[in-house]
């Protein structure tokens, strides 16, 4: 062996070949690849030479199963003249790889090296840029030909479903664009502060001056309320709701003397806001009705895939009249039973598809960041109104589109620190507010899409405001905004992420069904025993749905239900307290269907029923923020029946304010 080789696992390797590297390695003489030499400093890389090749045994040329560290710098000291000569030439060589790419590794290069990434990334990113311009201008000369077109020949622009819902989309983007990148990115002004003077600071932190604003607020509310209900007094039982059921949270709070009364009150405020703005302001009911319009549309399309897969179990369509002959008898009665849609759909093919087809959106746009986005854009309005910490902030706000068993990601690094009435407050408003991933499954048993979709917004600030009075802040809070990031989603690409949401959907619908199925089940064995009981004692008719009927009447009444309909949406209120709001809206949309209910109780019932207090999300949360932060789990487990009774109260508050705002004579449906 010449002096410039040396035998490495089995193998006689030339220090001056190519495949030298002037780093330093470590080497595993005969065994497999293992761990770093603790004891070496010099170890820069930890690759291994064990076991290459056919030939290598598990020990080489005498050698036991050791392990050391080669500096190849100074083993090109060591080997003779013409070795060294023969790596001084190669190393102007070994600065590209075969196909031309700079080799990093090599010490000397590093600042060429680092000069060609950056070309290469100006290169990447100048090409992106080009892209989107090209695009972007190949927009907006479409979209000009369009309004040019209608123009031109009379068409009418339809603000909803047409070129006017277009231009809407592309003015709020552009503005948005403009905003964020442009106006708060590089003008000045966003330097300056606008701060009172210290003599209005003192007075406001008084606490004199906090009890006048915040009765102020209530006062402002409620002459409201009076003034507006002049020609339909009992709006003002709904009012009177609101009152009984925020006395029973100070009642019943965990610590009545650190309320903070601001919490509620901005809460219970921006609450009445978005219900005048969704059921009073006509613009605000008119966007409202498009965007249910726009949801049943879109869901709408999940009917496409399901059909093909599901056949005439979800197109309740069971014939096919071209395989019978022409103008026979039984090819009329196939298509007309076709037309028809005579045979009922199935459940679990039907409406719970529309579950994958909107998890594989969600997933989507949330790879893309404009899930994100949007939520911190909501927690940010949340915070800043009702003064809640960030994180609470921000999982109220995810909640209203991926719900009680997702939202919590968003802030899963800060679990860890959170205090017990942040968990309280994230777990109350998972139990406040329904998942866009089965919000289509309620729309499909004849529930409005637009109520719905209110009442989730509705709930999130009465979610926060509820649980601030229910267990309030006795601790200093350890996270802040200005440090609180969204971790980057972790998928290869946008079709990876897309594949994942809908395989997760999977889940969930076999989660859904298994629930459904069970608890149904039971339900109809209880009504067994309890009217077995009742038969024993000369009472006919008695069941578990009576009793739960009878229960909840007082709750129903002071929520504004007309008093014919309080035992009908009383049920449906034990129901989804029992077991589960699916079974609930199951009910609510046969007594839709039926006519047996009014507008103004549907629309009450609907608000009530849009959240996930039940007992089996108690588990699901549980389950969910115990995986995520181990360490808590005790803490998790110890708030968690006041989280599902708060999260409870908060829908019934959301219904409260909808059923004072709802006027008959000036509803618009939706």
């Amino acid at each position: 062996m010449m002096a410039n080789e040396v035998v490495i696992d089995g193998k006689l390797m030339s220090i001056g070949s190519k495949s030298w590297r002037p780093e330093v390695y470590q080497i595993n003489y005969g065994a497999e690849l293992g761990p770093h030499d603790p004891g070496s400093d010099k170890t820069r890389i930890g690759q291994t030479f064990a076991n290459r090749g056919p030939g290598s045994g598990n020990h080489a040329q005498g050698h036991t199963n050791i392990q050391t560290t080669v500096d190849m710098n100074r083993m090109g000291q060591n080997i003779s003249p013409e070795g060294q000569a023969m790596h001084h030439a190669n190393r102007s060589d070994s600065f590209l790889h075969r196909n031309g790419i700079p080799n990093c590794l090599n010490r000397e290069d590093v600042s060429d090296c680092r000069s060609t990434k950056k070309q290469s990334s100006a290169m990447k990113i100048a090409s992106k840029v080009i892209l989107i311009i090209i695009l972007v201008a190949a927009y907006n000369a479409y979209l000009v030909y369009a309004i040019h077109f209608h123009l031109a020949t009379g068409r009418p622009i339809d603000w909803c479903g047409g070129l006017g819902f277009l231009i809407i989309i592309t003015v709020i983007v552009y503005c948005n664009l403009l905003y964020f990148h442009v106006i708060k990115r590089f003008l000045i002004w966003k330097r300056i502060k606008i701060q009172p003077s210290e003599r209005m600071e003192q007075i406001v932190s008084k606490t004199a001056s906090k009890w006048v604003m915040t009765l102020s607020v209530i006062a402002a509310i409620f002459t409201f309320l009076i003034i507006d209900t002049a020609n339909d007094r009992q709006r003002l039982i709904s009012a009177g709701g609101i009152v009984a059921i925020i006395t029973f949270g100070a009642v019943f709070s965990k610590s009545r003397k650190d309320i903070i009364w601001r919490h509620v009150t901005w809460g219970l405020t921006l609450q009445f806001i978005f219900g005048l703005l969704i059921l009073r302001w006509s613009y605000g009911t008119a966007f409202f009705k498009c965007l249910g319009t726009k949801v049943d549309t879109f869901l709408g399309f999940t009917d496409a895939g399901s059909s093909f897969v599901f056949g005439y179990l979800v197109n309740q369509q069971p014939f096919l009249p071209k395989l019978l002959k022409n103008g026979s008898v039984e090819q009329h009665v196939a298509e007309s039973i076709n037309v028809a849609h005579a045979t009922s759909s199935v459940v679990v093919f039907k409406a719970l598809s529309t579950v994958y087809f909107f998890s594989f959106l969600v997933s989507m746009l949330f790879y893309w960041g404009a899930l994100q986005w949007l939520v911190m854009k909501i927690g940010w309005l949340l915070q800043a109104t009702i003064g809640t910490t960030a994180c609470e902030s921000l999982n109220a706000a995810a909640n209203i589109f991926i719900g009680q068993a997702t939202a919590p990601f968003l802030i899963k690094p800060y679990l860890a620190d959170l205090t017990l009435s942040e968990i309280h407050a994230v777990m109350t408003g998972g139990f406040a507010t329904i998942a866009g991933t089965v919000l289509a499954a309620y729309v499909s048993f004849g529930v409005s899409s637009a109520h719905l979709v209110s009442a989730s917004v509705m709930s999130a600030p009465a979610a926060l405001a509820f649980s601030k009075l229910f267990y309030p802040e006795t601790e200093k809070s350890k996270t802040k905004a200005d440090n609180l990031v969204i971790e980057a989603p972790k998928e290869a690409n946008v079709l990876d992420a897309a594949t994942q949401g809908a395989s997760s959907a999977g889940i969930l619908v076999v989660n859904i069904t298994a629930i459904v199925v069970a608890f149904i089940a039971f339900m109809a064995f209880l009504n067994s025993i309890v009217a077995f009981l009742g038969d024993l004692v000369g009472i006919s008719g008695l069941s578990f749905d009576v009793i739960l009927g009878k229960l909840f009447i007082p709750l129903t009444f002071v929520m504004g239900i007309e008093w014919d309909d309080c035992e009908k949406i009383s049920r449906l209120i034990g129901l989804k307290t029992i077991l589960n709001e699916f079974i609930a809206y199951r009910e609510l949309g046969v007594l839709i269907e039926n006519g047996e209910i009014s507008q103004r109780s549907t629309t009450i019932a609907t608000y009530a029923l849009c959240g996930f207090a039940n007992p089996g999300s108690i588990g699901v949360q549980l389950a969910t923020l115990s995986s995520m932060a181990p360490g808590r789990k005790a803490d998790f487990a110890k708030v968690a029946f006041r989280a599902f009774i708060s999260g409870t109260l908060a829908c019934f508050l959301t219904a409260c304010i909808a059923g004072s705002l709802y006027d008959q004579e000036t509803y618009i449906k939706l």
